[in-house]
């Protein structure tokens, strides 16, 4: 079984308060490869907080309110939210950088199919595309799992090459 797992394509993270040019340029690269045809179920993650998301650790320590539940800025970008109608796909939404969620359900269809391959890709390589990586190492490590490198996008291209590095040293393919 073949995945792609999108993470946090949201306008926020996109065009949105914490947009850059590089998240902004991934958008295209994620819609290619949601309709390449080549997976059989789409995972699409999106970061979630509450309105009183500056009272929270992360709000403290990021305080850019973003990504809050009922807004635009949560939704995923129109061109993605676009190239997944019709497909076989699921939304996560996660509280934090990371989903046991997305681990468990990994998990469960690693134990039903046995040989799965998951394509990562999405923003921000460094928080939540590491993160979510690392919880599906944990919950499924013998699941082959690709980060596709131009797919992706981070604070800047430096915090980028220095996720895509780090993620290499636990046995992740970056394509």
């Amino acid at each position: 079984m073949k995945i792609l797992v999108v993470v946090d394509e949201q306008v926020d993270f996109t065009s949105g308060v914490l947009g850059n040019e590089e998240c902004l340029a991934s958008v295209d690269k994620v819609c290619d490869l949601i309709n390449s045809g080549n997976y059989d179920l789409i995972i699409a993650t999106k970061d979630t907080h509450e309105k009183n998301y500056l009272d929270t650790q992360e709000g403290k320590n990021l305080p850019v309110v973003h990504c809050v539940k009922g807004t635009e800025g949560h939704e995923l970008h129109p061109n993605v939210k676009s190239a997944l109608k019709g497909k076989n796909f699921v939304e996560i939404e996660k509280e934090t950088f990371g989903s046991v969620d997305l681990g468990r359900m990994i998990k469960d269809i690693y134990l039903d199919v046995h040989k799965v391959e998951i394509d990562f890709c999405g923003v921000c390589t460094g928080i939540c595309v590491i993160n979510n990586v690392s919880i599906v190492k944990a919950f499924a490590p013998e699941v082959v799992v690709n980060v596709v490198a131009d797919a992706c996008a981070c604070i800047t291209p430096e915090s980028h090459k220095i996720a895509l590095d780090a993620m290499k040293t636990y046995q992740v393919n970056i394509i």
